[in-house]
């Protein structure tokens, strides 16, 4: 069972300028173990260009 504990190797980098253009971050988990496609959890970061 995967309960999405553990290291974060996807990281989203910024400098300070580009970093306050975020406006959301999420780690994208899959629904289910089953499901998963990779054993990374990808970071998606949005901005507001």
């Amino acid at each position: 069972m995967d309960t999405g504990a553990g290291w974060r190797i996807d990281y989203a980098i910024a400098n300070p300028g580009l970093a306050a253009l975020a406006t959301t971050a999420e780690v994208d988990l899959a629904p289910t173990y089953a499901e998963r496609w990779s054993d990374h959890s990808p970071v998606v970061v949005d901005l507001d260009l």
